[in-house]
């Protein structure tokens, strides 16, 4: 509770927006139980849901650390973008799921189609906002936190904007997976496919660097006093974590599964 005034204080909109998302996740959950309604062989309110959660972390993640960003009136000019995004998103794969329709991909309709083309213009657009907004960060002269914390956030907004763009790669090919079609068997849940390369992966775990790296730097600033010290275990992580998201996109493109 003390995290949620803490976010609130940082960015009020966004703060109640992912908890807008949160309460919907639980409710989307509650209706899958009696949900008969499916998409690609399996639950069709499985997809909003995880959007809605995705997009509670996302909301909540922003609020606090885009605070020490020096310009917040670029922020809050960010954050208006960001909520039309994300309530335009969200409310077309939520209607599609409830229609038992694909949000993504959907070549079948022409409707469809022109959603998804919307959703993925919007998806550009707030990713490029997100790119000049961590520039503006990264060129900020002076920093209220520690210098590894600053280079934590830093670090987990560029890998942030790299694999969002990666998944402008999937609407390219216009599929997730590689080595055979989309549906089938796949992970609980997450539903990666077990059986095909699932170029998912790697951008689930690119744009979560947005919130792992962060943790990462924070704690490490809170128990050492070696600046320098701290930084370069910053590095370390990131690299590590770099190059294992890559090793999954890797993995993605060979057609194989992540876990098969």
């Amino acid at each position: 509770m003390n995290f949620y005034k803490e976010i609130v204080r940082r960015n009020a909109l966004m703060a109640k927006m992912g908890m807008f998302f949160l309460i919907l996740a639980a409710v989307l959950g509650l209706y899958a139980t009696v949900n008969a309604t499916q998409v690609l062989g399996i639950n069709s309110m499985i997809k909003p849901i995880k959007f809605a959660l995705s997009t509670w972390i996302y909301a909540w993640s922003m609020a606090y650390l885009l605070f020490y960003v020096e310009k917040q009136q670029k922020v809050r000019q960010y954050t208006y973008l960001a909520v039309a995004t994300m309530l335009y998103e969200n409310g077309v794969i939520t209607i599609q799921a409830f229609r038992g329709k694909l949000s993504h991909f959907n070549q079948s309709e022409i409707v469809g189609g022109i959603l998804y083309a919307l959703m993925g213009i919007m998806i550009v657009w707030l990713t490029t906002a997100t790119l000049v907004l961590t520039i503006r960060f990264i060129r900020q002269k002076t920093y209220i936190i520690s210098d590894s914390f600053a280079l934590s956030i830093q670090i987990g907004l560029v890998m942030f904007v790299i694999f969002s763009f990666f998944g402008g790669y999937m609407s390219g090919i216009n599929s997730h997976n590689v080595g055979g079609e989309i549906g089938g068997e796949g992970l609980y849940l997450l539903n990666w496919s077990t059986l095909f390369g699932d170029l998912r992966v790697a951008h689930f775990f690119g744009v979560h660097s947005l919130q792992l790296i962060p943790i990462f730097g924070y704690f490490i600033s809170q128990n050492t006093e070696n600046q320098s010290k701290e930084k370069q275990q910053v590095w370390v992580f990131s690299a590590l974590y770099f190059l294992f998201v890559v090793f999954t996109m890797l993995q993605g493109l060979a057609g194989k599964p992540f876990i098969g």
